[in-house]
């Protein structure tokens, strides 16, 4: 059968489907106990907490059902095991890597064996709803979902400014905080305000690196998801699997390798072009060469945070325009694929108006809509720092719709080929590859 193309998938998401688990909360801490590490408790006044970040035990539960062999208790590892490498890819999801494997002859074959292990599909797996970056490289760094950490999506209303607005209120682009670059007035600390530890704080001081681009060391998003361990700077892709390399033979058992160069490539031009192309076939050269460097035996695991879907400008929705829309709505945040709509006065009548009126507009367009309580089946549990930047109503997209509103967003934000940050299949089955060097 032939695969359906992420701008084909159209459907709305059924809003009586349960929400599955998003997988990748565990890929961090099983890369860390396949490592012969183990993940230590976090002290937190709050159970609720506790209970929102996977413990060593759940991890190495999760490791075998993925056929990681690892130790039964803390700190035991297969027999000369000479470490674990991470690979996180942004966004390559699952459906564009088979789409393009043809082009991939090393991932391909990792695909074949996970596969061929765990059955029809048994490549893929979830990333957290909204399907993007901040949120999902939280997850992955701290195993908690949204919802508990509050990166809810590339932007959120500035904590300072609300919950509440006045309906005087017109939506600007200074009233948003990116969760990507922390930058602007009124700021607050990345690691005060996503205080939830970090798999990395949970690991014995010196026991794993991270290596990605240089600029990338102390930046907010480094700061409130992966922070904990030292950073080694690699701006080019090829020069990161020797730095891994190097790691694992000084004896560091877990290694974090980011790789962001296709989602880069994918905003501006769509993952279905030419340079999205050239930029997975560097990935697939990298892996190879990182298979060949690192010490035999080192466990690999890769995975993505998101996928994405090419849209158009037929397909934008500019909520600004529409009467509808922009009337009751004093500040937007999220992103183009998830908005969050905040609504005059914080109001919750006002607000389940607003979702009835999103859904008359926008029809088959959307996705989801919901209020900022019924957006907690999505997002996970709200603690109070979640609940004060979720929009009173949240919008997820369908197809490859986007909704914008040019007073908040930047004329490149609009522009985008590539985008992500809903529901759908395209942008949150994400690959799960393992092997072995």
């Amino acid at each position: 059968m032939r695969l359906q193309t992420a701008a084909e998938e159209t459907s709305p998401i059924s809003a009586s489907k349960p929400v599955q688990e998003p997988a990748l909360r565990y890929v961090l801490a099983v890369g860390a106990v396949s490592a012969g590490l183990t993940l230590g408790d976090i002290e937190c006044d709050s159970d609720v907490v506790a209970d929102s970040v996977v413990s060593d035990s759940q991890a190495r539960l999760v490791a075998r059902s993925w056929g990681i062999k690892v130790g039964d208790g803390p700190g035991e590892a297969p027999d000369g095991s000479p470490g674990t490498v991470v690979v996180l890819v942004d966004g390559l999801g699952l459906e564009m890597l088979r789409q393009r494997r043809g082009h991939t002859p090393t991932l391909r074959r990792w695909l074949a064996q996970q596969d061929n292990s765990d059955g029809n599909d048994g490549a893929g797996i979830l990333t957290c709803r909204p399907s993007t970056t901040a949120a999902a490289l939280t997850m992955l760094g701290t195993s908690a979902l949204p919802g508990t950490t509050g990166m809810v999506g590339y932007s959120v209303l500035k904590p300072h400014l609300g919950p509440t607005l006045p309906a005087s209120t017109a939506p600007r682009s200074d009233q948003v905080l990116s969760l990507i670059t922390w930058k602007g007035d009124g700021v607050p600390s990345p690691r005060t305000w996503q205080d939830i530890p970090t798999i990395f704080e949970r690991l014995p001081a010196g026991s794993a690196v991270s290596i990605g681009p240089a600029r990338f060391a102390g930046s907010g998003l480094t700061e409130a998801a992966l922070r904990g361990t030292e950073h080694l700077g690699a701006d080019r892709m090829e020069d990161r699997p020797g730095l891994a390399a190097s790691a694992l033979r000084r004896g560091t058992p877990l290694v974090y390798l980011y790789v962001g160069e296709l989602d880069k490539t994918g905003h501006r031009h769509g993952w279905l072009s030419a340079q999205w192309l050239a930029q997975l076939e560097r990935l697939d050269a990298a892996m190879a060469e990182l298979v060949r460097r690192v010490p035999a035996g080192t466990r690999l695991i890769l995975s993505a945070d998101h996928g994405m879907v090419d849209t158009d400008a037929d397909h934008r929705i500019d909520l600004s325009a529409h009467r509808e829309l922009a009337r009751d709505v004093v500040a937007v945040a999220g992103e183009p694929r998830l908005t969050h709509l905040h609504v005059a006065d914080g109001d919750a009548d006002l607000a389940a108006e607003v979702a009835r009126r999103y859904r008359d507009v926008l029809g088959e367009r959307a996705a989801w809509i919901g209020t900022r309580e019924q957006a907690a089946e999505h997002l996970g549990a709200l603690r109070a720092r979640a609940r004060g930047v979720v929009g009173d109503v949240v919008v997820a997209m369908a197809g490859t719709w986007v909704l914008v509103d040019p007073r908040v967003h930047s004329e490149s934000a609009i522009s985008m080929t590539g985008v992500h940050g809903s529901f759908t299949t395209a942008e949150t089955e994400v690959p799960l590859l393992v092997t072995e060097a």
